[in-house]
């Protein structure tokens, strides 16, 4: 009853009307304890404000994404897309390479006026899952374009309205668009209540955090590799989260129990072990319910975006993730992460 409650309550919050921008849980937050600024998108909630804020578009549309897969709401949003670059916004698509669905998107769509869509570089995966709109709103997360991400699975994404935000990320995104067959740097600092990530900066920033935390550290991804090499980003993340642990800080870990990925499932099940034998709380999803959700809360922090705690996530891929401070935020992904966690087994 939980479940249902929670996700009731997800799918009818006013997300993205600015005359009543709160955010859903079990606890209440007051329009005062969150802004219009930031907004949880979650679970069933990405493909309504997808589909709003590409029927708004003004300008421009950007989007860099890992699948884009066809189905009943994956083609509303393609429908969606032709009609903005009818009325004249500029369309930009970056897409994998590697993705065989993608292939069929890019026949599609390319040649449409107002719409330019390719791959990127065969030598580095992207893996980004960001929607830029005006340079004045990004929906950046967990999500991509399938009927899965879209229709059942659990996915974690948040609207940012802050123009320098959404501008350093189109920056970003043209650089991948004119060569993407390296990882970028941070180009600009940014400071305050949202910090973007990109690229291995979201190693470095975890990092940091983890050895720093006081208070608590919660683990919610996809994919968690260890590879009992001392020198593994993985490795070095999940020790830090162990000696965390032994100073008091309050650890849990939430990795996903897939029903037809064995490979996965091995994976995830070594990280599981590993956590357990070390006195850190760790469990698989439950496994009628693809969790693909990345969420890290650590202190009074919250990081969202696409990053897997895989090698090709934290050293090689082409990721974007966001760092949230605002309060009511973390609190409300705070309870997100012990919802799902609860329904673990």
């Amino acid at each position: 009853m939980k479940s249902l409650f929670l996700l009731l309550i997800f799918a009818f919050s006013s997300f993205f009307f600015p005359v009543s921008c709160r955010a859903g849980t079990d606890v209440v937050i007051s329009e005062k304890e969150i802004s219009c600024r930031i907004i949880p998108i979650v679970d069933r909630e990405y493909f309504p404000a997808a589909k709003k804020l590409i029927q708004e578009a003004e300008k421009s549309v950007s989007i860099s994404m890992f699948v884009v897969k066809s189905g009943i709401k994956v083609d509303t949003l393609i429908k969606e897309l032709k009609n903005a670059a009818d009325r004249g916004v500029e369309i930009r698509i970056l897409l994998e390479d590697n993705i065989e669905s993608n292939q069929s998107v890019i026949y599609s769509l390319n040649g449409i006026r107002n719409i330019k869509i390719k791959f990127d570089s065969p030598k580095k995966t992207t893996h980004n899952k960001i929607i830029i709109v005006d340079e004045n709103t990004i929906l950046i997360g967990s999500s991509n374009w399938t009927e899965s991400s879209l229709g059942y699975a659990n996915e974690a994404n948040v609207i940012i309205n802050d123009r320098e935000i959404a501008q350093y990320f189109q920056e970003y995104l043209d650089y991948l668009w004119n060569d993407s067959s390296k990882a970028l740097s941070p180009f600009k600092n940014f400071r305050g209540e949202i910090i973007p990530i990109i690229d291995r900066q979201y190693f470095d920033t975890v990092n940091e955090m983890m050895r720093k935390a006081t208070k608590r550290i919660f683990v919610m991804v996809y994919g968690f590799k260890l590879t009992g090499r001392r020198d593994s980003k993985g490795d070095v993340l999940a020790d830090e989260i162990v000696k965390a642990k032994k100073r008091g800080v309050k650890t849990k870990v939430l990795l996903e129990k897939s029903d037809f990925n064995e490979q996965l499932n091995n994976m995830n099940g070594e990280t599981i072990k590993y956590f357990k034998e070390s006195g850190v709380e760790a469990r698989f999803d439950n496994e009628e319910t693809i969790t693909h959700s990345k969420v890290v809360v650590i202190d009074d922090a919250v990081i969202i975006g696409a990053t897997n705690w895989s090698y090709g996530g934290l050293e090689l891929w082409h990721n974007t993730d966001i760092l949230i401070r605002e309060k009511g935020i973390i609190e409300f992904f705070v309870n997100y992460f012990e919802e799902k966690f609860s329904n673990g087994g």
